[in-house]
């Protein structure tokens, strides 16, 4: 399974996001051995959006592993709570697995986040509490999502609707 980092250990990197990944695999004795692990904060410093790097594997058979995180612009590996930054970001990558049965068959999905530097002793779990938090609340919003109204604003060609009706789903308590 490939890690794709685009900007660790070092500024160069081989396989720096999944299509690299993919490529890779494509090349060995035998591709099927070979599947890729999204951490999504390391999308966000190649410059993709996770959801579109989740679905482009899904839709290659080779995503194996998601690291769910968050990152402010493309600063250093942050490995900042999910959610915090880009709640709409957070809530396309759970849309995108839930759709697509991610866990369904033995991948996983983790949470790569650390404590802020200056956090006291005592929260220093409230980062994966947190992202644990944030991330289920995301599941019930997609379980809650209207396809059939997508289906209609894609029809119609009126993505503004279909917008306004994603930020009053996430804004909803």
């Amino acid at each position: 399974m490939i890690e794709t980092k685009p900007n660790e250990p070092i500024d160069r990197s081989v396989c720096p996001t999944l299509g690299h990944a993919m490529a890779i695999s494509a090349a060995t004795i035998d591709p099927n051995r070979v599947g890729g692990l999204l951490e999504t904060a390391h999308a966000m410093l190649a410059g993709l959006d996770p959801a579109s790097e989740i679905g482009f594997a899904l839709a290659m058979g080779k995503l194996w592993g998601v690291h769910l995180n968050d990152q402010n612009g493309m600063k250093f590996d942050q490995d900042k709570s999910f959610g915090v930054e880009n709640l709409r970001t957070a809530f396309n990558q759970i849309k995108v697995l839930m759709e697509n049965g991610f866990g369904n068959n033995g991948e996983y999905i983790g949470l790569d986040v650390k404590v802020m530097r200056t956090e006291k002793q005592e929260g220093s779990y409230k980062h994966l509490e947190n992202s644990l938090k944030i991330a289920k609340m995301l599941e019930a919003k997609v379980e809650k999502f209207d396809y059939e109204y997508q289906k209609k604003c894609v029809e119609e060609r009126d993505y503004e609707a279909l917008e306004m009706y994603v930020m009053e789903l996430l804004m909803q308590s």
